[in-house]
């Protein structure tokens, strides 16, 4: 294209016989005609169609969009020239529409609001330049549906992936500041959630205590609101050791005029307990016991009594060899 400018201004240079020291007013006066051309052609009136975002704005009282509406209207207009090329290149290309003078019409918990083009072109023809004439809209008709505005109190899952040196663990759980938040939005939208997960939080080798902050997890629904967007948590750590204690296990239902020899005649409980209660163990907090039964070899040991502040409770040997003596 740029060849064949310069082509045609030689040719026409050639054959106006332009000589070379005359060629510079000859531009000035080129580009002067040009100037006064464009100026001439954007100066005229022109009918175009012009494409704008729908902006929903005045919500009525305790009402919400049921769904996010994206909708683009295309207005045909008449304005000048220059008021289409500035159209062109204007950045924020949406119109407020006003949601609470549509007419509307009730379906259950849900309204149907309606939007009719023909009849607001006087409220689309005030969010465009003074220069610009509108003459028609499409889409001619938008269907709105509005909610009433719900709050709901739900709970607070943090997700985490917390990883403990050895010999070191949770004590309890995790505390949040606020374990629940109100969320709002839309009756049908927020009847959905019972609760809301937090971003997830990761540490490894952890063995001290840990607090810190965490955003909530975003939902994919824009009238959502939050009354808390950041949650605070509190991560309490203790070191335990293993403990074990040896018993004497209490027999059961031995045949009268019989007495019960065992092999062997004591167990060992074996068990994880913290440090801060390990010196609260000893053997008067703990009750095994064996109940006879003739038809088997072996018996079972079970434990009936165990303090409640010690876990992953082994009984070695779990089951025991037995004679049944006469007296």
């Amino acid at each position: 294209m740029l060849n064949k400018l310069k082509t045609f201004l030689f040719k026409l240079i050639d054959l106006l016989k332009i000589e070379r020291k005359q060629l510079s007013v000859f531009f000035f006066l080129l580009g002067l005609s040009l100037i006064f051309w464009v100026l001439t052609v954007l100066s005229k009136d022109y009918t175009s169609t012009i494409r704008y975002q729908a902006e929903f704005v005045d919500f009525p009282a305790q009402k919400l969009l049921v769904e996010k509406k994206d909708v683009e209207l295309q207005l045909q207009v008449n304005a000048p020239g220059f008021t289409l090329l500035a159209h062109k290149f204007r950045l924020n290309k949406s119109i407020p529409l006003s949601v609470s003078g549509l007419k509307k019409k009730k379906n259950g918990a849900v309204w149907n609001y309606f939007w009719i083009g023909e009849k607001s072109l006087s409220e689309v023809q005030e969010g465009l330049p003074n220069s610009m004439q509108l003459l028609h809209i499409q889409p001619s008709r938008i269907d709105l549906m509005l909610d009433e505005k719900a709050q709901r109190t739900v709970k607070v899952n943090l997700q985490s992936n917390f990883d403990f040196e050895p010999m070191f663990r949770m004590k309890g759980f995790v505390k949040l500041d606020p374990p629940s938040v109100v969320i709002s939005g839309p009756q049908a939208v927020v009847d959905v959630f019972n609760s809301i997960n937090t971003k997830s939080v990761d540490f490894q080798n952890i063995n001290s205590n840990l607090t810190g902050t965490i955003e909530l997890e975003e939902l994919d629904h824009a009238d959502l609101t939050f009354s808390e967007k950041v949650i605070n948590w509190e991560l309490d750590v203790e070191q335990f050791t293993e403990g074990s204690v040896d018993l004497s296990m209490v027999k059961k239902n031995i045949p009268k005029g019989y007495d019960l020899k065992l092999f062997p005649n004591q167990i060992s409980v074996q068990f994880l307990v913290s440090l801060d209660n390990f010196d609260l163990v000893n053997s008067a907090n703990f009750v095994a016991e064996v109940e006879f039964d003739k038809d088997k070899k072996r018996l079972n040991v079970g434990l009936v009594n165990k303090p409640d502040f010690i876990e992953n409770v082994r009984i070695v040997p779990s089951k025991v060899e037995y004679i049944l003596i006469k007296n």
